[in-house]
């Protein structure tokens, strides 16, 4: 079974919870974005990833805005599942931007990536240098979705398209989070062009059920069906 959750920002905490003890190697969990385990090295962030890899399931995540993206690059890059991955442990995979996969039988179309706020405030390496996709990450991610027929099952971002962040602003629920950029408009394009059954997203720290489609996650660890 595939689970679905939030941003994690490097607390180990989050996959202490009980329900997560149930899981088998037959089992993954997928974090939308801000991952944060892959930081600034050190004993502690060591001792934390082994601890990670110790979990019988598999640990999948896109980046998101809060990423160390030069520490996260220098991980081997290797085909997964029809797409390519950063391997960080055997059980912990990075899902790159744009890529396709079959996971379980599904269809996942994954594109990470955000802006965050408090870029600008902090170290470049550590904050930005990568925080949102770049002209050929689109493109090789469109591509992806072209080759595919224009279909997926599922979608997994870190930022929403920019018609659901215009929601979310107009809710109040986004605070200064509330600029478009391009990687909303890119993802509002994909919205209004390709088939899908299910689209999760985290970044803005909420647990919603936005339309019967979409949803946002962040605590959660939502079980992956195509039903509505």
């Amino acid at each position: 079974m595939i689970y679905i959750t939030g941003d994690t920002h490097g607390d180990i905490e989050r996959f202490n919870d009980k329900a997560l003890k149930k899981l088998t190697s037959n089992d993954m969990i997928i974090v939308c974005g801000d991952f944060g385990f892959i930081w600034q090295g050190g004993d502690k962030e060591r001792k934390m990833l082994k601890t990670l890899a110790k979990k019988k399931y598999t640990i999948a995540f896109v980046d998101g805005s809060h990423e160390n993206f030069g520490r996260l690059r220098s991980f081997a890059v290797e085909q997964w599942n029809g797409g390519t991955i950063h391997r960080i442990a055997n059980n912990v995979i990075h899902l790159m931007r744009g890529q396709y996969y079959t996971i379980e039988g599904k269809t996942v179309f994954t594109m990470g990536g955000g802006e965050s706020e408090e870029s600008e405030l902090q170290g470049e390496d550590v904050w930005t240098g990568g925080s949102l996709p770049d002209k050929s990450e689109l493109v090789m991610g469109a591509a992806n979705i072209d080759i595919h027929g224009g279909k997926v099952d599922v979608i997994i971002s870190h930022e929403p398209s920019s018609k659901i962040k215009s929601i979310l602003s107009d809710q109040d629920l986004l605070g200064t989070m509330s600029k478009i950029n391009a990687l909303n408009a890119f993802l509002e394009q994909l919205s209004q062009n390709v088939e899908y059954k299910k689209w999760f997203f985290g970044s803005f720290h909420i647990d919603k059920r936005i339309t019967s489609k979409i949803t946002a996650v962040y605590t959660d660890f939502i079980p992956l069906t195509l039903e509505e």
